[in-house]
């Protein structure tokens, strides 16, 4: 077998000079490739005015070799740097990735030298990893696998140039081999509560570095279509929305509901707002809203537990910024909505700092307004027949027991949260979510339990924003991400007003399950308000919200025939499924955080292997890579011997079967010799040896034997049967110095 050239470990194995005319063009095809791979991994994060300038630095390889081309292309650079900037601001994350994709063109451009396309390879390498997080989980398991694959290319070709396949399955071959090891420094890696990223906008690094500004999504969004709230693994959802540093306490992250846009009107097909809303008119909405804080105050019952917090925003040109329920205090240039929602007067188009305080537990009394009770009511004019069927079986149930008695269903059937899952669209999806496929996301429970309220006559609205948040480690910032986007519902209720409902804390409550707080828990301050009676302040309503009791799951009430029997189930517990490979990729390899980490590292929190599951994971790793490296080393012997005749793999095969017997080919032996030897150390083999032998150097060395392949094949197989059927020992003294024995 001989021995191949590996990849080169010493920058002098890369030298200054340029590449030979055909090894250069095959080093520049497999740059091209990994740099098109790497841009295409940024493709969902560029606009399309990015792509003719990417073209433009590509195409300006084709310039002539002189001194002003280098001074061409740093002038282009600039230009489109300096517009960017002015464009989007400096530090925008779509100014600098533009910037960076720029380099990474130009430099290809210029490429010439082995060192210059290693370079290269390392770069692309970095930009299509932090590209591979704008695609979901099968798609970034696919860049993790081509991304490396061609950066090998790259440097073999730089170093070695050999043919496209035969370099592909080199690569891939190491890749593999180098797996097991790979997976154990990913799994047994020290994880830190939150990326490094986090930490940087924590104490102050700007948050427009790792956002794209953007109106659209859960949270912000003046529309939402059922489903739209679907989430991906990617930079997207993990962009920053706000940061907010609170103070002498950090609540569980579970209690921390950020309030934006709330929803009302329902077509069948979509939600929608207020045009002002849309049109971004805040004075216009302060107008039905409370400028003052304490006038707000005023209308509340109950108010416990006040905390105060500051925060920092990423601009999403809307008006929200996204107070904690309910507001107990504002800044400047805010009030407080008609929805509860803290609004500012403009647009949020800059990053803001402001300081803001919130009641996490409180409850109003009033009554609501005739024409909003009949807006909470309200549901399009078809659609969906078997939830107004089981929403007209509700109504028969006294009141409170209404909503109880649908959420004693969600808690009681198979229902599943899922970031990513099939929707049917159509004015009768809420129909096949519900009874039919019976997983979605929060949006799309909020949704269908707000019309599902409605047609059971109880007033209800669907409010977005954000839940929960990412806590830093030791410290007092919270970081909420796109990923935390959230919807839940708020139903009226005669008693108490407007109280939440979070479907999902029934259905999946791990997933907003809390760590204990780093600082400990002040005693809850309690704010007695007057209620207001019917003269509210502002007349649409007079709010009434969740009480401590609000969240409290209820408990389930002894089951309706009616509602169990218009409630078909197309897709049954027992029924197999294929597994959700997505979202096992997603979970043990895109989301493994801190906790999961050591979670997985304790054996799932003790169930597996004591409490003792590392040990047990380094072993398989152990054995994994022993298992890969004998299989490569088998199957590079299985190649080899496919490369020889089929009468050289014979003897082979029979020079083995005899080294088994102690018989073994000396290097300086002839193959007469070797025969004469067998023979002499047992005379049974002899004549078949010799013929055996006698074949093979006649299709060895002479000419016009054709039939001695036939012959050493037919001469193998009887040479074999003796051996096997013979058990008697060897004649020691027959054998040479040296063989074994």
């Amino acid at each position: 077998m001989t021995k191949q050239k590996t990849l080169p470990a010493d920058p002098a194995d890369f030298p200054p000079r340029a590449l030979p005319r055909k090894a250069g063009r095959r080093c520049l095809l497999w740059s091209f490739a990994l740099l098109a791979l790497a841009l295409g991994a940024q493709a969902p994060a560029l606009s399309l005015s990015a792509w003719p300038l990417l073209a433009m630095a590509l195409a300006s390889r084709m310039l002539p070799r002189r001194g002003w081309t280098a001074i061409l292309r740093l002038a282009f650079l600039a230009l489109v740097v300096i517009g960017g900037g002015l464009l989007y601001g400096w530090l925008d994350s779509r100014n600098l990735r533009l910037a960076l994709l720029l380099v990474l063109a130009l430099k290809w451009a210029e490429a010439r030298t082995p060192r210059e396309f290693a370079l290269l390879a390392g770069a692309a390498l970095l930009a299509g990893a932090i590209g591979m997080l704008q695609w979901n989980e099968w798609a970034g398991l696919a860049l993790a696998w081509l991304l490396p694959l061609l950066a090998l290319g790259v440097l073999e070709s730089a170093a070695a140039p050999r043919p496209v396949f035969a370099t592909l399955r080199r690569n891939l071959g190491r890749m593999i081999v180098a797996l097991p090891l790979m997976a154990v420094l990913f799994l047994f890696f020290p994880r830190i509560p939150g990326p490094l990223w986090d930490i940087g906008l924590s104490f102050g690094l700007p948050l427009s570095l790792g956002l794209e500004k953007s109106n659209q999504g859960l949270g912000v969004s003046t529309r939402l279509k059922p489903g739209q709230g679907q989430t991906q693994t990617g930079v997207a959802e993990s962009q920053p929305v706000l940061v907010a540093e609170f103070e002498n306490w950090v609540p569980p992250t579970s209690l921390l509901y950020w309030r934006g846009p709330v929803y009302y009107d329902f077509d069948g097909l979509e939600w929608r707002l207020d045009p002002e809303y849309e049109k971004g008119q805040g004075r216009a909405l302060m107008r039905r809203g409370w400028t003052k804080a304490s006038a707000f105050a005023a209308t509340l019952a109950r108010a416990v537990q006040p905390i105060h917090y500051k925060i920092r925003l990423t601009p999403h040109e809307r008006l929200w910024l996204y107070g904690l329920d309910l507001p107990a205090g504002l800044t400047s240039e805010s009030f407080v909505g008609p929805d509860w929602q803290v609004l500012s007067h403009r647009p949020v188009r800059e990053e803001m700092s402001y300081e803001l305080s919130s009641w996490l537990e409180w409850e109003a009394g009033g009554v609501i307004a005739p024409a909003l009770r009949q807006r909470a009511l309200a549901l399009p004019e078809g659609g969906n027949p078997r939830l107004r069927a089981l929403g007209a079986e509700l109504a028969a149930h006294a009141p409170e027991e209404r909503f109880k008695t649908a959420l004693a269903a969600l808690a009681r059937e198979s229902y599943q949260v899922r970031d990513q899952f099939a929707f049917q669209e159509g004015p009768d999806a809420l129909d096949h979510f519900w009874f039919d496929t019976r997983e979605g996301n929060a949006d799309l429970y909020a949704g269908a339990f707000v019309f599902l309220m409605r047609a059971a006559g109880i007033p209800a609205r669907l409010v977005t924003g954000y839940r929960g948040g990412k806590l830093m480690a030791l410290t007092d910032y919270v970081i909420v991400k796109k990923s935390h986007a959230h919807a839940w519902v708020e139903i009226w209720d005669e008693a108490i007003g407007w109280r939440r409902i979070d479907p999902v804390d029934l259905i999946a409550p791990q997933r907003f399950a809390d760590a204990q707080p780093r600082t400990a828990r002040p005693a809850p301050a309690v704010v007695p308000v007057v209620p207001k009676p019917a003269a509210s302040p502002k007349p649409e309503s007079s709010p009434a919200a969740p009480s401590p009791r609000q969240n409290e799951a209820a408990k389930p009430p002894p089951a309706s025939p009616g509602i169990t029997a218009r409630a078909p189930v197309s897709v049954t517990q027992s029924e197999w499924h294929w597994p959700d490979l997505g979202d096992f990729i997603g979970r043990w390899i895109f989301r493994l955080d801190g906790e999961t980490q050591q979670s997985l590292l304790g054996g799932l929190d003790g169930k597996l292997g004591g409490g003792f599951a590392w040990i047990w994971l380094l072993a398989g790793a152990a054995l994994s890579s022993a298992l890969v490296l004998i299989a490569r080393q088998l199957a590079a012997r299985w190649r080899e011997s496919r490369r020889l005749p089929p009468p050289q793999r014979e003897w082979q095969r029979i020079c083995r079967l005899l080294g088994q017997r102690g018989l073994h080919p000396q290097a300086w032996e002839c193959p007469s010799d070797f025969a004469r030897r067998v023979g002499a150390a047992r005379a049974l083999w002899a004549q078949a040896m010799t013929e055996m032998t006698k074949a093979y150097t006649d299709w060895r060395y002479a000419a016009g034997c054709e039939d001695a392949p036939q012959r050493l094949k037919a001469g193998v197989r009887r040479l074999r049967n003796l051996i096997l059927a013979d058990a008697a020992p060897l004649a020691q003294k027959n054998q040479i110095p040296g063989s074994h024995s």
